[in-house]
């Protein structure tokens, strides 16, 4: 199946009830911004200096050499309340026609540590899954060992290490990593 023929390109469910991952568009930017400003430590590790105050904004904006905007998506993370408590941001077909790169997830603070981020993953590849892609790609800076952990704890296997470079006031290497997709039954 081809993107353009996306089963469900708007939402995909969680196995826990009410939970429900929609796809944001630039409308959302100012409740995405509120998440990243929840996530400011994720800014400070990664950067060094909190989120801007257009880091949402940006984000819808912001894609790889050879992509459009058309190629990005970014899922957000509904509480039963419909409160906006994760996102995934993430490309089609990049660094190759079956690979689907996440480029970021965020989940506010209070909702870490219960196993939501880890099914918000899973769903999110299961959807990716029907869209017939065969492979998801991330990377994780150095200094993260906790996101390093997850991701390995998900089945991610590291590609390979990068030499240092600048994100913002920081300097770091990043760990390359990709797993195969589950088939959907």
């Amino acid at each position: 199946m081809l993107i353009g023929e996306m089963t469900n390109p708007v939402s995909f469910a969680l196995n826990r009830p009410g939970y429900l991952a929609k796809l944001l568009n630039l409308e959302d930017a100012g409740v995405l911004q509120r998440l990243y400003e929840q996530c400011t430590e994720f800014a400070l590790l990664t950067d060094g200096q909190p989120p801007a105050l257009t880091a949402a904004r940006e984000e819808f904006d912001v894609v790889p050499g050879g992509k459009t905007t058309q190629d990005k998506y970014i899922f957000g993370l509904f509480a039963p309340q419909d409160d906006l408590i994760g996102m995934i941001e993430s490309i089609r077909y990049y660094p190759d026609d079956q690979t689907w790169w996440l480029g970021l997830m965020m989940l506010s603070p209070e909702h870490r540590g219960q196993g939501l981020g880890k099914e918000f993953y899973r769903a999110f590849e299961n959807w990716v899954a029907e869209q017939g892609l065969k492979q998801m790609s991330l990377s994780v800076i150095e200094a993260n060992d906790p996101g390093l952990q997850f991701w390995k704890g998900l089945g991610f296997e590291m590609l390979r290490k990068t030499e240092p470079r600048q994100f913002g006031n920081k300097t770091h290497a990043v760990y390359v990593m990709s797993r195969a997709v589950a088939t959907t039954a």
